[in-house]
C-alpha cells in the first residue's frame, strides 16, 4: 500500500496561519515571593490572559460546534452567559479537547473598554496622586511610543522609552546576573573599549573646540575613536572609575539597559565626583518598577485621550464623565488600622487617592449612602454594597497588572446617572415645570451658549420640546 502523500503547500500555508490555527500561549505572569507567607485563592484571576479565547454562535452552541475538530459537551459549554472558551490542548492524551470558560478576562476587557479610559505612562512618584492624575500622559504619545530608533536617539529618550535590549537590573536576582555577566558581557570587552574611545574622542573634541572658540583660532577638526591612544585610553578608565554614575550611564548606554530610578541610582552609586558640574534630570517613568514586558498599553486600550465632553439628551453637556457603580470589597476599619476602603471597579482593584477626602477621611462628613457604604459592611445586602466613582487614569506596570486610579464623583452627576439608568427619578418634578436642571457645567467655559446669562440653555426640556404638542401650524404650541 502507497502511503499517503505529503501536505501541499497551500494547505501547509493554512494550517499554519492564524485562520486555521491558535497562538501558542504566552509565559504565566511571574510568582509573587512573598506568597509563600500568604494565602491566594487557587480560583482567582491571573493578571493577564495567556490564551486565546475561542466563541462561537448561539445556533452552534446549542449543537456544540466550536470549530474543533470534536464538540464541546452542551452540559458544560450551556450553562455559561456569554460563549467564551480558553483552549489548554487541542488534543490530549485521552483524546479529548481540554477548555475551561474565558469568561473573567474577556468580561474584564469588555467592561473596560465601556468606561473609555486610555491607559496612562506611570507616574515616577507614587505619592503624588494629585498631579499625576492632573497631568496624565498617553502611552501613545510620540516621545514616548519610539521603538525603532538609533544610538544617539536612544542616549537621549532613554528616560521616556519603554522598550530596551538588555535586562532591568533592579529586578534580577544574584542567579540571573551572574548569567548575564557570563553570557552577554564579558564576550564585550573589545567592543566596550572601542566604545568609549568613540565617547572620549567626543569628550576631547568639544574641549579643544570650545578652547579655540574662546581663544578667537580655527576649531579644529573633530577626533575619531582611532586617534585615541591605549593609554589615554586607561587613564580615561581611571577617571570613569572615580565617576560611578559617570560610568554607570555609558554602561547602559552601551548594554541598552533599562533605567532604574533617580532615587535608587544615587543611593546604589555612591557620591558625586567633586569639582565635577552634574545636571540631574527626571528618572525614567518605569525606572521603579521595571519596564513592561509588552507594549504599555497591553493591548487593553488604544484611547490616546479622553478629553470629551458626554451630552445628556434633556440637560445638555455634562462637566464629568458618567460615574461608574464600583463594590465595595472591603470597607474602611479603624481599629484595624485599615484607612483606605478597597473598591473594585471593572473587574479591578481601584486604587483609591492619598489625599483627604471621602474614602479616607477619619470622620464622616455628612450621612450619606456613599459614606455608609464605605465605612460600614452591609452583610444584608445582596451583592456588598455600591457606589458610583469617577475613574481618573489607568497604567499597567512591568508585570502586567493594571491599576486604576479612582475618585470621587459629583453628587449632581451621581443624581444624573441613576437617572440614567432606572434608578429613580431625580429631575422629574423640574422638566414638568419646564424648567432647567441645575446640572454643573464648566465654569471655564464663559463664553459658551449654555454659559451666557438670561438666555435658553441648549438641552434644556424646552428646546428639546417637552411637555408640548405639534400644532398645524408646523410650530410649537
Amino acid at each position: 500500500m502507497m502511503a499517503g502523500r505529503s501536505v501541499s503547500p497551500g494547505a501547509a500555508l493554512l494550517r499554519s496561519s492564524r485562520m486555521f490555527s491558535m497562538p501558542a500561549p504566552i509565559p504565566a505572569p511571574p510568582g509573587d515571593l512573598s506568597s509563600a507567607t500568604k494565602h491566594y485563592s487557587p480560583t482567582s484571576t491571573i493578571p493577564f490572559p495567556t490564551h486565546l479565547t475561542v466563541t462561537t454562535t448561539a445556533s452552534s452552541r446549542i449543537n456544540g460546534d466550536w470549530g474543533f475538530k470534536r464538540p464541546f459537551p452542551l452540559k458544560t459549554t450551556t450553562k455559561t452567559t456569554y460563549p467564551l472558551a480558553r483552549v489548554r490542548q487541542v488534543d490530549s492524551v485521552e483524546q479529548v479537547t481540554d477548555f475551561q470558560s474565558a469568561s473573567d478576562h474577556t468580561m474584564t476587557l469588555r467592561k473596560y473598554q465601556e468606561m473609555n479610559l486610555p491607559i496612562s505612562v506611570p507616574i515616577s512618584n507614587t505619592q503624588d496622586t494629585h498631579s499625576a492624575v492632573k497631568y496624565t500622559k498617553s502611552v501613545f504619545e510620540e516621545d514616548a511610543d519610539l521603538t525603532a530608533l538609533s544610538d544617539e536617539q536612544k542616549a537621549q529618550l532613554a528616560n521616556k522609552r519603554w522598550k530596551f535590549s538588555g535586562p532591568w537590573l533592579a529586578g534580577m536576582t544574584d542567579g540571573d546576573f551572574k548569567k548575564f555577566l557570563d553570557k552577554k558581557v564579558r564576550n564585550k570587552r573589545v567592543e566596550f573599549r572601542a566604545f568609549l574611545k568613540k565617547i572620549y574622542a567626543a569628550e576631547l573634541s568639544k574641549e579643544q573646540a570650545q578652547k579655540a572658540s574662546e581663544a578667537g583660532e580655527a576649531i579644529p577638526p573633530p577626533l575619531t575613536g582611532d586617534n585615541i591612544t591605549d593609554d589615554q585610553l586607561t587613564d580615561y578608565m581611571r577617571v570613569l572609575r572615580q565617576d560611578r554614575m559617570d560610568l554607570y550611564n555609558l554602561v547602559s548606554r552601551f548594554l541598552d539597559l533599562a533605567p532604574v530610578d533617580l532615587a535608587t541610582e544615587l543611593h546604589m552609586l555612591g557620591r558625586l565626583i567633586p569639582g565635577k558640574r552634574k545636571e540631574l534630570v527626571s528618572g525614567s517613568p518605569y525606572g521603579a518598577t521595571g519596564p513592561p514586558i509588552t507594549h504599555p498599553s497591553a493591548g487593553i486600550s488604544y484611547l490616546r485621550t479622553r478629553n470629551f465632553q458626554e451630552n445628556h439628551a434633556i440637560y445638555g453637556p455634562q462637566l464629568q464623565h458618567a460615574p461608574i457603580k464600583a463594590r465595595v470589597l472591603k470597607p474602611t476599619n479603624f481599629t484595624a488600622k485599615s484607612f483606605k476602603p478597597s473598591i473594585g471597579i471593572a473587574g479591578f482593584v481601584g486604587n483609591t487617592p492619598n489625599e483627604d477626602t471621602a474614602f479616607n477621611s477619619s470622620k464622616q462628613r455628612n450621612v450619606s449612602e456613599f459614606n455608609t457604604a464605605i465605612h460600614k459592611l452591609d452583610l444584608d445586602k445582596y451583592g456588598g454594597s455600591k457606589v458610583y466613582v469617577l475613574p481618573n487614569m489607568a497604567t499597567v506596570d512591568s508585570t502586567g497588572r493594571v491599576y486604576v486610579n479612582i475618585g470621587e464623583a459629583n453628587e449632581v452627576s451621581v443624581l444624573v446617572q441613576k437617572e440614567m439608568v432606572g434608578e429613580g427619578t431625580v429631575f422629574d418634578e423640574v422638566v414638568k415645570k419646564g424648567a432647567t436642571p441645575q446640572v454643573p457645567r464648566n465654569p471655564r467655559d464663559t463664553g459658551s451658549f449654555s454659559a451666557r446669562p438670561g438666555s435658553r440653555v441648549s438641552g434644556s426640556a424646552s428646546s428639546y420640546g417637552l411637555g408640548r404638542t405639534f400644532g398645524n401650524n408646523n410650530d410649537y404650541e
